[in-house]
């Protein structure tokens, strides 16, 4: 079974590394601009990805590649390769770059597959923007689709390169790893919500207007689990962690209007200033909305979420 040299291993873990330390500061979705600032290591500046290739491996690999991505693209363009797909495994579909599997870019992933070295995935959420996933793996390469099965693990089992040699194991490895991507697939998901909200609300929140992206979410007005609980910005709202903690547990309400209010018993509790000025400072007062109409809360989602908190309240 071939190997990744020692080098190749010790680039990857150092991306590993610097990677977890950006999004520890900056949250875990990143735009391009500070994913192509790349990262130092022994001395010299390393590239996590390239703007313009799918498979990418700095200079200093020898044997492997780093990293996969699969851009969101712009408007009415069309994607090169239809990456991202779901395979009947649950894994992403990757397509191969070009028809040949002996490409030079392709060569590289086959041989990680033998091998069981981890990539990171860079999973685009919309133009510009990534969510970065790690460790993924190769599971699969279908040479009749012209595409590699990705499959994502649990980021403490990056010192995994090699194979268990059980079976049992192996069984087991592919059931934690058929989990591990469905998780990460959910998570995609609301990432790319939370990035079209917050867009449409120019990262405000629309209660209180907060302005920091760090700490606001793409809150959904009716749920994932409703049928009609899409992921599109209509069925969101951009609200800050304390305002967005109320309204989920229905101690605050908006009413159809936009109006909102809150809970008899949040009204009737008396505190500090956080609840004064935070929470009951805001009772009354309107959402504050998109300009484009078509993004604003659709009043029938408002309607139905309103009335289930006044039942609750």
């Amino acid at each position: 079974m071939p190997t990744p040299s020692d080098n190749d291993q010790a680039i990857r873990l150092a991306a590993f590394n610097a990677l977890q330390a950006l999004m520890e500061r900056h949250g875990e979705v990143l735009p391009w601009g500070l994913i192509h600032k790349g990262f130092t290591f022994r001395g010299e500046k390393h590239f996590f990805a390239n703007k313009s290739r799918g498979i990418f491996w700095p200079r200093q690999m020898q044997e492997t590649a780093l990293s996969i991505k699969t851009p969101k693209q712009r408007g009415n363009r069309v994607a090169r390769y239809n990456d991202g797909e779901v395979a009947s495994d649950d894994a992403f579909l990757y397509r191969f770059q070009g028809e040949d599997v002996e490409g030079r870019d392709n060569r590289r992933l086959v041989r990680m597959q033998k091998a069981e070295v981890p990539l990171i995935y860079f999973y685009g959420v919309a133009p510009g923007v990534y969510r970065p996933l790690w460790p993924v793996y190769i599971s699969n390469v279908n040479l009749e689709e012209r595409s590699f099965h990705v499959m994502v693990d649990e980021p403490e089992k990056v010192n995994r390169f090699q194979p268990n040699t059980f079976t049992a194991d192996a069984k087991l490895l592919s059931m934690e790893r058929r989990y591990a991507t469905v998780q990460a697939k959910k998570r995609l998901h609301q990432a790319a919500f939370r990035q079209h909200v917050l867009k449409a609300y120019q990262c405000r929140c629309a209660v209180c207007a907060f302005p920091r992206k760090e700490l606001l979410d793409g809150a959904h007005i009716l749920p994932d689990r409703d049928e009609r609980g899409h992921a599109e910005v209509p069925n969101g709202l951009a609200l800050c962690r304390l305002h967005h903690g109320a309204f989920d547990t229905n101690l605050m309400g908006i009413r159809p209007d936009g109006v909102i209010e809150l809970a008899p018993s949040l009204l009737a509790t008396q505190d500090g200033p956080t609840l004064e000025h935070a929470l009951k400072g805001f009772v009354g007062k309107t959402l504050q909305l998109p300009r484009a109409k078509e993004l604003r809360p659709k009043k029938l989602y408002l309607e139905e979420r309103y009335e289930r908190f006044r039942k609750v309240s």
